[in-house]
């Protein structure tokens, strides 16, 4: 029987030996360095036999672009898995999620047709072939996304994404095409009390075109649709996370139409394959006003502004509610220097987002729906003009820049990278049930892998430490393993007398728990406890995310860590290298009986 320590990352681009912990710095005192280089020495190595589980599956390319395209349908996803606890209430959180994956789609099918009318109004010889234009506008993005989807179910068998769920989705899409095409909502005249694209400084746009802003209108029905049905849900996390990837999806629309249209008007300058004189009549736009002439201003590209108050309004409200908090927390406040206690705050905050969301919800959403009045009525008012104008023209127009550049680079700039690169980690977790535009899910295959790993040492004495999103994957094993629900002709994995577990700066409790309580209830931290013989578990006060485990997972071994009180303390990282932590590992790998400072 040999001793082994598996060791599990977290979430991010790991490289393979990332694991071992970070170098200590020799020399902390500057008068002791040597001038021009910092000396390190390396993280201590363990005597026994160390091996590194690498899961990171952050792929690259094109690829890897496409996690961006499908972050909103992934959230989505993620909206759907936030099941409550309560039987009765779960019936009515999946319909609900599914009508909002299905306003989801339909929000993309409008943008799309959006984004074509705005080149075909340059696309020259199409005012003499009026129908054919309008069936090219609609039903073109329609069925190309209608295909991309019911494709996708098919060709994916492995990752069993629902046929049913495609199909309906491909209905929706083609439903709006249709639906625009025949009712053709931007050839209504407006309603007069509903602002229309106007001119700065005043003056409505003029009565030779009466039509419809009818991609701004439907901006707002959207968001009305999604307010209504989260009132339904009643789940707060679900609705906050529904809201902002709806009002996202909405805000890169608009940007991506605007830079779009640009570029037409460029290509018309310089007299190439567009032409604006010989593009769609005016009055064949179907979801969209034709640019404005002259000066006026085109309130759907006003919609990211509008966005970004919506998420300058739920910051501003969930900090207040989160200071609120803490001056309100019992006990007596730890003193801690200036660089700690900004971690100490955020780690109060995080971990108890789940409970602390629903006190920011709301007010959000009436802040959201008042700006919106705002600018609707100083819109039809006419007022825009001045400083007003300008400074909303510009954030537009960099935000149309940003987003341009950040699509011609495939997102390959390094912190939109990185920050999406952790998003698509924690999400991917999640295999796609709710929408069928979901990234893959990563957790089938690294868990095989993990139990193939682990199956090598079946006979071996093994300490499996596990990071972060790695405790997830490690305590979601265990429990697929202990309750009988692992795939059939799986490989055996050590038994429960030879096998310890130690999760580190975990969020098992903190949001899991929170964020999924059906699927993370108290049965599932018992079973855990239940297939191995001993369970560790540290955190950190400075950690985000990180806390001690449920009474449900008793008994474990609860380390909190201290923080040396420096101007860069560790908080999320270095477990591996805690001397309480490795002085726990040795034990357990040498058969040593628990201590009476690490019996629980």
């Amino acid at each position: 029987m040999e001793p082994v320590e598996i060791r599990v990352h977290g979430v991010g681009g790991h490289e393979p030996l990332t694991a071992l912990g970070s170098g200590t710095l020799e020399h902390t005192n500057p008068m002791d360095r040597c001038s021009g280089v910092d000396s390190y020495i390396p993280p201590p190595s363990p005597e026994h036999r160390l091996q590194f589980v690498n899961w990171w599956r952050t792929s690259r390319g094109i690829a890897g672009f496409a996690w961006y395209l499908a972050t909103p349908f992934t959230l989505m996803n993620v909206v759907g898995h936030m099941t409550p606890l309560k039987a009765s209430r779960r019936r009515r959180h999946s319909v609900t999620t599914h009508l909002m994956s299905a306003v989801l789609t339909i929000v993309l099918t409008a943008w799309l047709i959006t984004l074509v009318e705005t080149v075909l109004e340059y696309a020259p010889g199409l005012r003499t072939r009026q129908e054919r234009a309008e069936v090219l506008a609609t039903f073109g993005p329609a069925v190309a996304l209608a295909a991309v989807i019911v494709t996708r179910a098919h060709v994916m068998k492995d990752r069993h994404i629902s046929r049913r769920l495609a199909w309906s989705h491909a209905i929706c899409c083609l439903g709006v095409a249709a639906a625009v095409l025949f009712w053709k909502p931007s050839r209504r005249v407006h309603w007069s009390h509903w602002p229309n694209s106007a001119s700065p400084g005043g003056g409505s746009a003029p009565a030779t075109e009466p039509r419809l802003d009818a991609m701004i209108a439907f901006a707002v029905v959207s968001v009305v649709v999604f307010l209504v049905l989260a009132a339904v849900q009643r789940n707060s996390a679900a609705a906050v996370v529904a809201l902002l990837t709806l009002l996202t999806m909405h805000a890169v629309g608009a940007l991506i139409r605007l830079g779009v249209e640009w570029l037409m008007k460029y290509l018309d300058s310089l007299d190439a394959f567009a032409d604006h004189s010989s593009g769609i009549f005016h009055e064949s736009h179907l979801l969209r006003t034709v640019t404005p002439p002259g000066s006026q201003v085109l309130l759907l590209d006003l919609v990211p502004v509008a966005v970004l108050l919506a998420f300058l309004g739920f910051a501003l409200t969930f900090a207040r509610s989160a200071l609120r908090a803490e001056r309100r927390r019992p006990g007596p406040v730890p003193v801690v220097s200036p660089a700690i206690r900004p971690w100490i705050l955020v780690h109060n905050t995080v971990t108890s987002l789940p409970q602390r969301i629903r006190s920011a919800l709301w007010p959000t959403a009436v802040v959201y729906v008042l700006t919106l009045a705002v600018l609707l009525t100083v819109a039809f008012g006419g007022n825009w003009g001045g400083w007003t104008l300008t400074i909303t023209l510009v954030i537009t127009h960099i935000a149309t820049v940003v987003v341009l550049a950040f699509m011609l680079m495939l997102g390959r700039a390094h912190t939109a990278r990185k920050v999406f690169g952790m998003v698509a980690d924690v999400a991917g977790f999640w295999p796609i049930r709710y929408h069928p535009l979901a990234g893959q899910s990563y957790r089938e295959d690294v868990l095989k892998g993990l139990r193939c790993e682990l199956a090598r040492h079946s006979s071996d004495r093994v300490v499996l430490f596990s990071h972060s999103q790695g405790s997830v994957l490690a305590a979601w094993l265990l429990d697929q393993d202990q309750s009988g629900k692992a795939p059939q002709n799986s490989p055996m994995l050590p038994p429960k007398e030879n096998f310890h577990l130690i999760t580190c700066g975990s969020p098992l409790q903190s949001l899991y728990q929170g964020f999924f309580p059906l699927h993370f209830d108290d049965a599932f931290f018992k079973a855990v406890r239940d297939r191995v013989d001993t369970w560790c578990n540290a955190w950190r006060l400075t950690d985000p995310i990180a806390t001690d485990m449920p009474t449900s997972a008793a008994p474990v071994v609860d380390y909190s860590l201290p923080e040396p009180d420096q101007a860069d303390p560790r908080v999320h990282s270095d477990y591996w290298i805690e001397p309480d932590l490795t002085e726990w590992v040795n034990a357990r790998l040498s058969g040593q009986p628990l201590t009476p400072e690490q019996v629980p």
